[in-house]
């Protein structure tokens, strides 16, 4: 199948299903529901701003953060610029991280946080 990719089967389902809840999320101790719609805006302007930076298409972009919500977002954000996504593990060592990263040639790697 021709359009199985990650990026392509997000987009489809944003068409077909804007409107309908695609997360729901905590935020201030609060829940809060994003439909595929309000995903896919965030999706499209996360890509356009990692392409705005200097993401080139074939590239490897490493994503490293625990499971959440944003995590999903920058998953889909990384194929829907043309890159390709390498997710690490929060619970690697500092060195283990440096190493895949050099090893991959990542130029861009998005972080959950500073620490």
């Amino acid at each position: 199948m021709a359009d199985s990719t990650l990026a392509h089967m997000f987009w489809s389902r944003v068409d077909e299903s804007g409107a309908l809840p695609a997360h729901v999320v905590k935020r201030g101790g609060r829940w809060l529901t994003l439909t595929w719609a309000e995903a896919g805006e965030r999706v499209a302007n996360a890509a356009q701003a990692l392409l705005a930076l200097g993401g080139q298409k074939g590239e490897v972009v490493a994503l490293l953060s625990r499971s959440r919500a944003e995590w999903v977002w920058a998953d889909f954000t990384i194929p829907s610029a043309g890159c390709i996504a390498v997710p690490l593990y929060s619970t690697y060592t500092p060195e283990q991280i440096t190493d895949l990263v050099n090893d991959l040639d990542a130029r861009t790697l998005i972080v959950e946080d500073a620490a």
